[in-house]
């Protein structure tokens, strides 16, 4: 019965989506929190390094996950604490995503979940906010945000975004809600044990490999998408040899799970020059779990160019490509970086 819920927001080690350090959850039961979890988490072996950037988007350090749960344990936990409940999460497909993930790369099968993403249900429910991001809408309802990127303060954010939609509807249920505001209940089928799932070598150890962004994008990455997830920043690599694994890294297709509202639903995206928040196939990945159609070059299909940085003087050649079919009456918006982390509803620092 989903007149009882549970909030979820987990934190991540690194790039990776399943290299989980910290879950909250808090448990909801006719619009009324009845109980509340949070744990640090060591994430899996293959992901267990912590990213300079991700540090310091949550303050969570190897150190302190030394003696913590591992990710067999955690998620133990997390399936009792929600007795097969559905969950509420703000940009929901990453926390999903992150479950799908972590048990991929520990073998763990995985109960079926019904899950709801506040994320979505901001942009149906209050469409005239600048943005909806997790404290922007928790400002707006009047829920105080003390603390966040900690895990226990944003699944505690999520429950009242969510309780606040439902008095705003006057429901009491999530099926009634999604109803209620035209919003799909997405599901995440349950899963057998798999043989271990190891990802690509970013480095020895804990050593952090270069920057790469902890934000998070609406919706869960697809098949096609953790194809790119897998290409994430590599240790000791130069350039020459970064823009050949870019060039050979295949393009995920857009979620199916992927909000039809979102701003970036159904628009072909690409990048010109560097970003400082995320590499380009992370870039594609997050635009993909957007609705978005990422693109290599600029094209007569291209929609959105994002303008980064680059070692040249002047504008980039898709800068000028774009330029060209600007003038001849093609509509493509220019954005920089900081744009486009609004359009995918996030900034560096995450939703």
């Amino acid at each position: 019965m989903s007149h009882t819920w549970t909030a979820i927001d987990f934190e991540t080690a690194n790039h990776d989506r399943g290299s989980a350090c910290a879950v909250g959850l808090v448990r909801v039961r006719d619009g009324a929190v009845v109980d509340r979890f949070t744990t640090l988490i060591r994430p899996p072996r293959q992901v267990d390094f912590f990213s300079r950037h991700n540090i310091a988007v949550h303050g969570i350090t190897a150190a302190d996950v030394a003696d913590a749960p591992g990710w067999t344990e955690a998620h133990a936990r997390i399936v009792e604490f929600a007795d097969g409940d559905p969950l509420v999460a703000h940009n929901a497909a990453f926390d999903i995503g992150v479950l799908r993930q972590a048990c991929a790369h520990t073998g763990l099968s995985h109960p079926a979940w019904e899950y709801a993403c506040t994320l979505a249900l901001s942009r149906r429910t209050w469409a005239d906010l600048p943005d909806h991001k997790l404290p922007t809408v928790c400002a707006h309802i009047g829920h105080r945000v003390l603390h966040h990127h900690r895990a226990d303060a944003d699944a505690e954010a999520a429950a009242s975004i969510m309780i606040a939609a439902m008095t705003r509807y006057g429901t009491s249920s999530l099926a009634d809600l999604a109803r209620a505001a035209r919003l799909d209940l997405r599901r995440m089928e349950a899963a057998g044990a798999l043989p271990v799932q190891e990802a690509l070598p970013v480095g020895a150890g804990t050593a952090a490999p270069p920057p790469a962004s902890a934000a998070r994008a609406a919706g869960g990455p697809s098949a096609p998408a953790r194809a790119a997830t897998a290409s994430g920043p590599v240790a000791g690599e130069d350039r020459f040899s970064r823009w050949q694994r870019v060039a050979q890294t295949p393009l995920p297709e857009p979620s199916p799970d992927a909000d039809p509202a979102g701003p970036l639903y159904g628009r072909t995206v690409c990048v010109s020059g560097d970003l400082a928040s995320m590499d380009k196939p992370e870039v594609w990945r997050r635009v993909a779990e957007a609705g978005g159609r990422p693109a290599k070059n600029v094209t007569r299909k291209t929609d959105v160019l994002v303008l980064g940085g680059h070692d040249g003087t002047g504008k980039t050649s898709k800068h000028r490509q774009a330029e060209t079919y600007r003038e001849r009456g093609q509509r493509i918006d220019l954005v920089t970086e900081d744009e486009l982390l609004a359009l995918l509803g996030m900034t560096t620092a995450g939703p």
